[in-house]
Parts: C-alpha cells; structure tokens; sequence
C-alpha cells in the first residue's frame, strides 16, 4: 500500500530541511578557516575541524623548548666545580668528586616540572637537591675536608641562581611568545585558545616566582662564593 505525504507536511519537512541546511552553512561560513572536512550521509552533516592538527602542532614547539631546556641546563651543569680547581687542579680524584656532586643536577636537568616545583615549595627543592649532592659526595669527604653540608647547600644555591632560573626563565618567555602568537592565529580555535590562555598565564605565574626566587639575598649570599669557580663557558 502506498503512503502519501499530506501538502502541510511536505511544507514542514521543506522548512526543516532548510532550516538545518541554513545551520550547516551558518557553522560552514563561521568554522571556515578552521574546518578540515565536511561529511553529508543520511546519519546528517558532519563536521570536522582541525583542532587535533593544530593541538598536535603547539605540543610539538612546546616539547621543542622542554628539550632544549633540558639539554641547556645539562651542558651548563657539567661546568660546575664543586671544589676549588686551582687547589686540586685536574687529579683523578678532583675530577670524580665534581662528576659525582654534579650527577644529582645532571639527572635533575630532566625532570620537567622544576617550575612547578618551585612555585609550591622552592625551599623543599633546594633542600632535596642539597641532600642528594651530600650524599653524591659522602664518600670523597675524608680527602676533601671541605665538602660539608654548608658547602653542598652553597654549591646547590649556586646552581640555582646561575644555571636553573635563568634558563627556565628563558623557556617560559618562549612559551609565552609562542602561545601569544597561537592565540591571535586566525585558525586557532575558541576552545584551543581558552586552553593556550591558561598555558600562557601559567608561564607568566612562572616568571613572577623566579623573578622572585633569584632576587632572594639568602641564595645570593650561598651561591656567591662559588661565582669565580662555578662556570667554564658561558650559558
């Protein structure tokens, strides 16, 4: 038996139809820049956006800038002397102990999450790095008479202020040029653009704590006698 539409309801499958086509377009025209396809099957009109590439671009520069940041940080630690070494010059024995006392800031190069970190508790993570270097070098104490607990906590304010803070100041002012840029890019999302905001502010909270933390006089007072033996190059 054959099924027939009344006129008034071809009319409102008429209007309907056209009234979602009118949606369709209206997201088409306003998502043009950010559309990487369009999909019509009887299921209806799906739309896919490009948010998963440009998301999978911004993570790939920011784990560019955490890599350089670790590999930064490394080469600047390896200059550090935690002895004199014009009193030791380069014996055997000299050359270990630096290596062990510097091993624990090497490893440290690559935990990323320094900043967060220092924002919750700096002190907690100068404490653990001292601890670490004291016990790297427990062992080397009986032919170095001066590496004691003062002088691993000096040596640790001393990396801090001249090589981590720098360098991770350095990588939040990248970040936060790059999310800036990410933020007025034209085929960026609202929904990416609210997450890049969070990132970017986050990385100016950063700033402001190491800001903070390297104009601290107690860690500048440590680390300053270790100035003239600290570095073999610049950073």
């Amino acid at each position: 038996m054959k099924e027939f539409f009344e006129p008034h309801v071809i009319v409102s499958l008429a209007v309907i139809i056209g009234s979602l086509s009118t949606v369709a377009m209206t997201l088409i025209l306003v998502l043009r820049d950010k559309i990487s396809g369009v999909h019509v099957s009887r299921a209806g009109v799906e739309i896919h956006t490009n948010d998963v590439s440009v998301w999978s671009k911004i993570v790939d520069e920011i784990e560019r800038v955490d890599a350089h940041t670790c590999k930064s940080l490394r080469k600047a630690t390896t200059g550090l002397t935690i002895i004199d070494p014009e009193k030791y010059g380069l014996s055997a024995e000299a050359m270990l102990v630096i290596r062990e006392a510097n091993q624990p800031l090497i490893y440290a190069a690559y935990e990323n999450h320094h900043t967060r970190a220092l924002i919750a508790d700096a002190n907690v993570y100068l404490e653990d790095k001292t601890h670490d270097i004291s016990v790297a070098v427990r062992l080397w104490k009986q032919h170095f008479p001066e590496l004691t607990e003062e002088t691993s906590d000096a040596f640790v304010c001393c990396w801090f202020k001249k090589v981590l803070l720098p360098i991770l100041r350095r990588a939040c002012y990248e970040k936060v040029d790059y999310y800036k840029s990410q933020i007025i890019g034209t085929d960026v999302s609202k929904t990416v653009k609210t997450i890049l905001t969070g990132c970017l502010n986050k990385n100016l909270d950063y700033i402001q704590c190491i800001d903070q933390l390297t104009a601290r006089p107690d860690i500048g007072a440590k680390s300053s006698p270790f100035y003239s033996i600290s570095t073999r190059g610049e950073l």
